[in-house]
């Protein structure tokens, strides 16, 4: 039989006829055809090497112009201002509205024109404050009625809110005068204002009937201040409700997301209030004036971050709220928040230093200042930590409201509602 050859490749043979010789010519081109391709690979690879190589050292020559440039124009000093998004004219509104809470008493000031300010500010002054006004003048005067009505104590506090629990949970209706009112509602639509910040406002509660557990307390504080009741805002992980005292000094927790009285050992319950928060006070305890005057201006801080960003002026209100109140965990988290900004702004834009790369990050030992910046960076974070503050994640507070619906829940409202007739009647008699 004919074997085949590299002259005659078309030999008809049998398998097994192959001599040793072609076996070894099949193997030998086999080992070219990998050489060759391995030689390839490693081109491909070389150059893919030599591309990474190139684009790195233009990188790192890009960096060290820029370094040059800020040396010669700062020396070992740096300019640490945060350029603003907003324009003079833009922010007048809020430079305004920030002198105007300045003026406030700390111990006597207004939640209702307080909280008008915040709002109005935002809206660039174009909210009317005689509507607003006139409608909580409006509904205090509606409260006090359904008191002579329902022949409640006027010169006690547990009736004055208890008649505002009932304005927020219940139907209240004045027959003789055609004057209804239905319960409150809690929305549940961007509770937390993060496609619309103006969904945060008592103006929208009022204008819609649904609020959450920021507009729905601050509301309620000016309804006391209208009839003259006593009653505190406190705070839990991303929650705020009210506090008020009976004649007896006895403590009533209302929740006005579901329209309940709820106890301490429920609110516990959430998880994210530590033993530390609670010796701080930073949560569960009733805020006094000033607090609340703190709350409020960090109230404006945050509607001025949704506008127009960090800046220099947004630092103005950060300390100003501070200074009323240092353990303010709401204004610390804001501090820290802004740090780190004007932290990650000067390094990356003025030093073209990635702040997230711990290698390049030991460059910024030639800037006192931002050297500065990041130990204050660490103070805040850990004065946070010390607070006995816990991130509550968004979805675990929407479950711990869902549970406020529980039958638990329920129960305990109605075992302290049952304590509030019985106090009620006591003072009757």
């Amino acid at each position: 039989m004919q074997i085949p050859t590299l002259e005659n490749p078309n030999g008809r043979f049998k398998k097994s006829h192959l001599g040793k010789n072609n076996v070894l010519h099949s193997q030998a081109l086999d080992e070219k055809q990998r050489s060759e391709k391995i030689l390839l690979n490693t081109q491909k690879s070389f150059h893919s090497y030599e591309q990474d190589r190139l684009r790195a050292e233009k990188e790192a020559k890009e960096r060290e112009l820029v370094r040059r440039r800020i040396q010669r124009e700062y020396g070992t000093k740096l300019h640490l201002e945060i350029p603003s998004r907003a324009t003079e004219e833009e922010r007048q509104y809020y430079r305004k509205a920030f002198e105007k809470l300045l003026q406030m008493h700390t111990d006597s000031f207004s939640v209702k024109k307080a909280t008008f300010i915040v709002e109005n500010a935002f809206y660039d002054e174009k909210q009317d404050f005689k509507k607003f006004d006139k409608i909580i003048k409006r509904t205090g005067s509606f409260l006090k009625e359904k008191m002579k009505e329902k022949n409640y104590d006027p010169h006690s506090n547990l009736t004055k809110n208890l008649i505002l629990f009932q304005f927020f949970a219940d139907t209240l209706e004045i027959k003789s005068k055609g004057l209804k009112h239905l319960p409150l509602k809690y929305d549940f639509d961007d509770y937390i204002g993060k496609k619309d910040w103006g969904k945060m406002f008592v103006s929208k509660l009022l204008a819609t009937g649904k609020g959450q557990c920021h507009s729905l307390p601050l509301l309620y504080l000016m309804l006391a201040d209208e009839i003259g009741a006593k009653a505190s805002l406190s705070l839990s992980p991303n929650h705020s409700y009210i506090k008020f005292q009976d004649e007896k000094k006895k403590w009533y927790n209302v929740e006005l997301t579901n329209g309940m009285f709820t106890t301490d050992t429920y609110i516990l319950q959430s998880g994210y209030i530590t033993s530390e928060a609670l010796q701080n006070g930073i949560y569960m305890q009733e805020l006094t004036k000033k607090q609340l005057l703190s709350q409020t201006l960090n109230d404006l801080a945050l509607g001025y971050t949704r506008k127009f960003g960090y800046d220099s002026f947004l630092k103005k209100i950060i300390d100003k709220s501070l200074e009323l109140d240092s353990k303010s965990i709401h204004t610390n988290i804001l501090l820290e928040n802004y740090l780190t900004v004007q932290f990650e702004y000067i390094t990356r834009n003025c030093l073209g230093i990635n702040p997230r790369n711990h290698q390049e990050l030991q460059q910024i030992g030639r800037f006192p200042e931002l050297v500065d910046l990041l130990k204050k960076i660490n103070e805040v974070q850990q004065k946070v930590d010390d607070l006995g503050y816990k991130t509550m994640p968004d979805e675990i507070y929407q479950k711990w409201l869902g549970s406020l619906q529980q039958k638990k829940q329920q129960q305990d409202d109605k075992e302290l509602k049952e304590k509030f007739r019985i106090n009620l009647k006591t003072m009757k008699n």
